[in-house]
């Protein structure tokens, strides 16, 4: 058994629903965790990422989760550090050279914001969008504004494994049109199916904590475990409903948005020359 389909990133730009949507076809089995980190873990041992105990760090705990593969045809995950740092790319190849890998792409600016809000929601920042950028040294500036300089993450992995083997999704046609894009990446791993996905269901949706007291508990790595594996799912979820609340995401202020443009301007014109492809809606401003 060898893992082929690899949604290496980028964070916030929707690759748990992908994840999601490919698991659902019978001919797909995609890992029993969603991030298994594995061909990234050197680096994120060496940050000091981790928020629990819980890693994949050899190939035996890396098969196991694919355990329960029956006749699936393909085997994926979905392990959004793998797009950054930039040996994973070399190290998937080494693995599996036929590997398909898929890259979901989001603008840099509304990815920063999207990945801070997360953050804060869990209690893992308690400083202002401001704070962060201005903090260029640290490990919270890699996460929400160094992984947008997609440049030389993608170039690495178009060099690595050619054109026909990476797939790039982009986020807004994804949540425009998420059926049409999840076919185009049917067709890229090669499965022939009429196998149809429910698309319904949101994944990984906004929300944000009712109290502060609740966003401090909700910090503690070891508690949010116990609502992935102790609950079931739809108990899991009922929890998260009364701790959490739904609502409308806050948003960037328009000078904020100006500084980070100023910042990813010379990224985003050389990703569009690496692709051949006109971003103009990520330079709008307004």
């Amino acid at each position: 058994m060898k893992v082929g389909i690899f949604i290496v990133g980028t964070p916030k730009a929707g690759t748990t629903s992908l994840y999601h949507y490919l698991n659902e076809f019978p001919e797909i089995l995609m890992s029993s965790e969603k991030e298994p980190d594995y061909f990234s873990v050197k680096e994120i041992l060496e940050q000091g990422l981790y928020y629990g105990e819980s890693k994949i760090d050899s190939l035996i705990k890396y098969n196991n989760l694919f355990s329960k593969r029956d006749k699936e045809q393909f085997f994926g995950e979905a392990s959004v550090s793998y797009l950054f740092y930039p040996e994973v790319s070399t190290r998937i190849k080494a693995y599996n050279p036929e590997s398909k890998i898929i890259i979901m792409l989001r603008n840099p600016i509304e990815r920063a914001f999207s990945h801070y809000l997360m953050d804060y929601r869990l209690g893992l920042t308690s400083k202002s969008f401001e704070e962060e950028f201005k903090n260029q040294e640290s490990l919270n500036f890699q996460q929400y504004f160094l992984l947008g300089n997609y440049y030389n993450q993608v170039k690495k992995y178009l060099k690595v494994f050619e054109t026909k083997n990476v797939h790039i999704i982009w986020y807004s046609d994804f949540k425009q049109n998420a059926e049409k894009e999840l076919q185009k990446v049917i067709d890229f791993i090669g499965l022939k199916s009429d196998f149809k996905v429910d698309l319904s269901k949101i994944h990984n949706s906004f929300s944000m904590p009712r109290n502060n007291i609740i966003r401090k508990i909700y910090s503690v790595a070891w508690l949010r475990k116990i609502l992935t594996f102790i609950f079931p799912e739809t108990l899991g979820n009922s929890i998260k409903s009364i701790l959490f609340r739904k609502g409308k995401k806050p948003k960037l202020s328009e000078e904020n948005r100006n500084i980070l443009f100023s910042y990813y301007k010379s990224d985003i014109e050389d990703l569009e020359q690496l692709l051949s492809v006109n971003l103009s809606r990520w330079k709008k401003l307004d």
